[in-house]
């Protein structure tokens, strides 16, 4: 454990779990020794956007988290409580100067939580440092040059694994990660979901460029064919296992690599890379405009089906009874 009045930086984890093409760990390691933190937020994991299966993924990842920390010379702490009171905690106990990490766009429970760590992070004397994660562009007033700002994003070389890391550890005894149920959590875990971890996102990366893009183009819209002719990216997207920066490279440069032959699945990648675009323009506008968490984005249909509902036929769809064969077999696919 260091002495008190040695600097250094936290690395707080979050929607980013990986090293690689990492701005906010390269950053702190430039500046000297460095606690990496990932915080198990109860309040996050009881909003109703949060399931059993989440968890699960994010503690694969975690666990691969740390086995590439290690490689590298430090640790991954991971830390039960809301993140406010854990870095006032650890900043008493033993004070940093930096706190470095992604920004975030998430839903109004963590928008609400960003702004409680700039208050504690001012109160406290300590410099945070957001960096962007991908396309979207914080403070942004209009779209006029939104996707050439996109492209350059993508385009730029992606950041270097750090070297040589300082590690610092926690000044207070480390405890288990708290269980799903502990958090609330009480949703079955679908026996054939995606698992967590840089290593199956890279994976599944690497068998969508070889082999299953030549079937996206038209495959994604058949329930019977999607399942394998999806990038089956998102997960890993979502929780940062790869980077967005990274996957649009490695497209380009499987599509441009394939023979003129190949005309399928060119066309399959240039498709894909266009998701990859909708994906950063989606959360550009709940970046922009949070409120359609809770409003529609088009205030015209305010009203037009509340008097509509049904709790019986919701509880049917949920069930997969509703009686229409497609939409009962997708609910039993979205079970498993």
């Amino acid at each position: 454990m260091p002495e008190k009045h040695v600097s250094y930086s936290v690395v707080w984890f979050k929607r980013d779990l990986r090293v690689s093409d990492h701005a906010p760990l390269l950053a702190a390691a430039s500046r000297g020794p460095v606690l990496c933190l990932y915080v198990v937020e109860p309040s996050i994991w009881s909003e109703p956007d949060a399931a059993t299966q989440h968890y699960a993924f994010v503690l694969e990842s975690l666990r691969a988290l740390y086995a590439e920390l290690r490689r590298l010379g430090s640790y991954l702490e991971v830390v039960e409580g809301e993140v406010v009171h854990v870095l006032e905690r650890l900043h008493g106990l033993q004070p940093f100067s930096h706190l470095e990490s992604h920004e975030e766009t998430g839903n109004a429970r963590t928008y609400a939580r960003d702004i409680e760590v700039a208050s504690a992070c001012k109160r406290l004397g300590v410099q945070w440092t957001e960096h962007r994660q991908f396309g979207v562009v914080r403070g942004l007033r209009n779209r006029d040059k939104w996707h050439a700002a996109w492209v350059k994003n993508v385009s730029t070389p992606q950041f270097a694994d750090p070297t040589g890391l300082t590690s610092v550890a926690l000044p207070w005894a480390r405890s288990k990660a708290p269980t799903a149920s502990q958090l609330g959590l009480m949703q079955p875990d679908p026996p054939q979901r995606q698992r967590g971890g840089r290593s199956e996102g890279l994976a599944t990366l690497q068998s969508f460029l070889q082999v299953r893009s030549a079937h996206y183009s038209g495959g994604i819209s058949s329930p019977l064919s999607a399942a394998t002719a999806c990038s089956r990216l998102s997960p890993y997207l979502a929780l940062g296992c790869v980077s967005m920066r990274e996957v649009v490279q490695r497209t380009w440069a499987a599509r441009d690599a394939l023979p003129a032959s190949a005309t399928w699945q060119k066309r399959g990648l240039t498709a894909f890379v266009s998701r990859l675009h909708w994906h950063c323009h989606f959360i550009q506008k709940l970046e922009s405009e949070p409120e359609i968490e809770q409003q529609n984005m088009h205030r015209g249909y305010d009203g037009l089906r509340e008097p509509d509902w049904n709790e019986a036929h919701f509880d049917a769809l949920k069930r997969g009874r509703t009686g229409w064969p497609l939409v009962d077999a997708c609910v039993a696919m979205l079970r498993e």
